[in-house]
């Protein structure tokens, strides 16, 4: 009889330690489902979310280029990059790059900006034989008011054609512009104002 009314005293005390023990598996399972979880967000966050949220898809160079090299794509590199200056160009502006020439030597894997580039043929380079040519007012018989850098210029000694050149620089306030011509074709404009002639310029 004793013996019944000690197991029975005993019961609510197994019953709470049975619910305990549930609680503790419970608490532990609960601890290893957040670590997995945490472990796989870090995960997510290394591999996919850095460099969606943190870093800019920019072009490099594969490799160092010399001045007045033409840029292809095979040059060109993406990378991920966490960068401060929102003037670099971005991997979505490739086209802008290629078919350009370098303005002068940039290093492999710098970043980029628009400054480094400019069209193919307007590079001054001695080991291309192209130079600058400053063509001066008292050279011209007109200007055209609405010519900039870049475009191509067609020289006329009266009716008759001289050569075409690439501008580099116009000046219209000071009615001069600068020219990328080869050594033979600086010679020939060169000749013509010595003599006197006074050139036409059309442009495209």
């Amino acid at each position: 009889m004793k013996k019944r009314s000690f197991m029975r005293s005993l019961l609510p005390f197994l019953k709470e330690n049975r619910k305990e023990q549930r609680l503790d598996k419970g608490k532990k399972f609960i601890g290893i489902l957040l670590i997995l979880v945490s472990v796989g967000a870090l995960f997510t966050w290394e591999k996919w979310g850095k460099n969606r949220f943190l870093y800019d898809e920019v072009l490099i160079l594969r490799q160092s280029v010399e001045k007045g090299t033409v840029i292809t794509e095979g040059m060109l590199e993406k990378k991920n990059m966490d960068i401060s200056d929102d003037d670099c160009i971005k991997a979505k502006e490739l086209q802008t790059v290629i078919g350009r020439e370098a303005a002068f030597f940039i290093h492999k894997d710098a970043l980029l900006f628009r400054e480094y580039f400019q069209p193919e043929g307007m590079t001054a380079d001695e080991k291309r034989d192209r130079y600058v040519l400053g063509i001066p007012s008292d050279w011209l018989a007109s200007l055209p008011e609405s010519l900039s850098k870049g475009d191509r210029v067609y020289f006329y000694d009266g009716e008759r054609f001289v050569t075409s050149a690439l501008t580099s620089t116009v000046n219209l306030e000071n009615r001069c512009v600068e020219v990328i011509v080869s050594r033979q074709q600086a010679s020939e404009l060169s000749a013509l104002a010595r003599d006197g002639e006074k050139l036409v310029i059309i442009y495209s």
